[in-house]
């Protein structure tokens, strides 16, 4: 009978799910970035979107959400360069695979496309696509206080995001 209960018990933990959703994924992305980058202290007044985050693919009901995807949004300076305009716009893809008592991670080797961005205004996604709006630089824009609006709707494909 012991033996029956720790069995059942061990099942139940070894198949619970992971039930993952924007917050975890901002969370694991800021630990993370805080690993690969500097500068992310102190959010300033430009950094309203850091660490926003949206799901692009749900995963697998059936199986506890499986598969889901998400995409986190963070501004920072990766390998720490220093300087002027070292602090760019981020995109990190954090997906729950492995086993279903894991947790989501982040997935480096999806490709995102360069993008005229200096700052994200918004972001959503859904059904594997990610729609981008922001602001960078047009010609007489001053340093700092880019306006040209720009708006990117991208799709994912084989491990890396397109343009649509």
């Amino acid at each position: 009978m012991k033996k029956s209960i720790v069995f059942l018990t061990i099942a139940a933990i070894t198949m619970s799910a992971y039930a993952a959703d924007e917050r975890d994924a901002s969370r694991i992305v800021k630990k993370y970035s805080e690993a690969v980058a500097c500068q992310l202290e102190g959010v300033s007044e430009y950094q309203k979107n850091q660490y926003k985050a949206v799901k692009i693919n749900p995963g697998e009901a059936d199986l506890g959400g499986m598969g889901a995807q998400f995409v986190v949004y963070w501004e920072g300076d990766v390998g720490c360069a220093g300087g002027n305009g070292t602090i760019v716009p981020n995109f990190t893809v954090v997906e729950h695979r492995g086993f279903m008592s894991a947790a989501p991670v982040v997935v480096p080797d999806i490709k995102f496309p360069n993008m005229e961005l200096v700052r994200l205004t918004s972001m959503s996604g859904k059904n594997g696509q990610l729609i981008i709006k922001g602001v960078t630089y047009g010609p007489k824009d001053q340093q700092h206080s880019p306006t040209k609006v720009v708006s990117y709707t991208l799709k994912l494909v084989d491990n890396e995001f397109v343009k649509q």
